[in-house]
């Protein structure tokens, strides 16, 4: 059981950060141990994870990301060419659809 001296203690030092610097999963873990505290009635360390957790900056996989936002560029740029192949071939088609038309009216 943790003493409330001890919660006011940590809860001054969380305020003095800037900010904190954690994982997602860490983030994640941090909010089911808060909700946790708040399921056992333990809203004084839920309040000190909550004020925690407003001083988090998540850390996120900017390789991950990257590598996401390429595959989608590449995944949008092959759908326009395809449609770009099927516009041009409906073109042809009804190209040659009117000639064959015109030489059925002569």
């Amino acid at each position: 059981m943790a003493n409330w001296k001890d919660i006011a203690s940590a809860g001054k030092n969380v305020s003095k950060l800037d900010n904190l610097n954690v994982s997602e999963n860490t983030k994640i873990t941090m909010e089911a141990v808060m909700c946790a505290m708040a399921a056992s009635g333990k809203v004084q360390e839920m309040g000190l994870i909550a004020q925690t957790l407003e001083k988090v900056d998540t850390q996120v996989d900017l390789k991950s990301v990257a590598t996401n936002l390429d595959r989608l560029v590449n995944t949008m740029q092959a759908k326009e060419t395809a449609e770009s192949a099927e516009t041009g071939e409906l073109r042809l088609l009804r190209e040659e659809n009117a000639k064959l038309k015109s030489g059925l009216e002569m």
